[in-house]
């Protein structure tokens, strides 16, 4: 006889938010169902340790509390459940093809063609963090971008979590050819003027963000 695994506390939550987003779109349960369940089979693999579901809950925490200022939280929330379903760390386009599978599946959901649009570019945007003239809600664009960035802000012991965890994602990469890459990010976010684009998000955490990373920098410097 073959015992089917419960859900974990995270995925139960997950699961509810999805249904009653998908709900308000389509009545076909199943069908529903099947989308959480691939949902969930791709942020569970052995190779998620970051990208998995706890960060879809973190950002989901967010699209609650920053609720009231969101134009259209539900493409904000798709946007969330969908924008890292592709990650393969050999590949450099994830986020477009991230975009292609939720447009497939929301257009199954019966969501409107606008929505879906959108949705697409915000999952597209979380490639470069840059901003185009199609997306109609600028605003609920950049409280996205920064929700998902929200972990540089972190207390230090989060954060450096974070780290240990981005990196064994990219374990099939050796130290030199990894640590170079991550400096490189790190000095690229730290010559911006802002790290975040809201300005809830700097007054909150732009000034950690900057400590946080000048510390990992300090910390690489130290292992060489």
């Amino acid at each position: 006889m073959v015992i089917k695994r419960a859900d974990s506390p995270t995925q139960d939550s997950i699961r509810a938010v999805w249904e009653q987003l998908a709900g308000r779109y389509c009545s076909d349960l199943s069908l529903i169902d099947q989308f959480f369940n691939e949902i969930a089979k791709k942020y569970t693999t052995t190779s998620r340790h970051y990208h998995n579901l706890q960060h879809i809950q973190a950002l989901l925490a967010f699209c609650e509390s920053y609720y009231g200022q969101l134009k259209d939280a539900d493409v904000v929330a798709f946007a969330v459940f969908y924008h890292d379903i592709i990650y393969n760390v050999l590949r450099k386009d994830n986020e477009p093809r991230s975009a292609q599978v939720a447009v497939k599946r929301l257009q199954a959901l019966a969501v409107p063609a606008e929505k879906i649009e959108q949705v697409k570019l915000y999952i597209e945007a979380t490639q470069t963090h840059a901003i185009t003239a199609a997306v109609t809600h600028f605003a609920d664009l950049q409280l996205f971008l920064d929700f998902d960035m929200s972990v540089l802000g972190a207390e230090w012991e989060k954060y450096e979590a974070y780290t240990h965890q981005v990196r064994r994602e990219y374990r099939i990469y050796p130290d030199k050819l990894y640590y170079p890459g991550r400096k490189q990010f790190l000095q690229h976010c730290l010559q911006t003027e802002y790290i975040f684009q809201t300005p809830f998000f700097r007054e909150r955490y732009e000034a950690k963000a900057r400590e946080n990373m000048a510390r990992e920098l300090e910390v690489m410097s130290e292992r060489q």
